[in-house]
């Protein structure tokens, strides 16, 4: 009788990914102090700390994705609606040439600031 409501418990948890392509990892990388950082400040995504346009989101991706050597793009998910984090993840790999290994999405609530 007490597996009953423990799987009903279960049933009734949200699912916390969002639909994202397979480019993007969700393992966070070892390394993440110099990784960029972009989150969502009410519909606006901040590169860093910078209030990025979509515009410049794909900017800022696209110079990310020629550094030598990569560092990650994080994606911080955590309490973001999932259309807000898929629009950001479909402008960072389209600029970036994302990787799993180095564009990953985080549903775990920050931690550390990085750029």
């Amino acid at each position: 009788m007490i597996l009953f409501p423990i799987a009903l418990l279960s049933l009734s948890v949200p699912d916390k990914t969002c639909n994202l392509s397979a480019q993007w990892g969700d393992r966070l990388p070892k390394k993440s102090a110099n990784a960029h950082a972009v989150r969502d400040q009410g519909g606006q995504a901040l590169w860093g700390i910078l209030p990025t346009s979509d515009t410049a989101l794909e900017d800022f991706a696209s110079g990310a994705g020629r550094e030598t050597p990569r560092r990650p793009i994080i994606l911080y998910a955590a309490g973001t609606d999932c259309a807000v984090i898929e629009r950001y993840a479909a402008i960072i790999e389209a600029s970036a040439n994302c990787a799993p290994a180095w564009c990953v999405v985080s549903y775990k609530p920050e931690t550390a600031k990085a750029d």
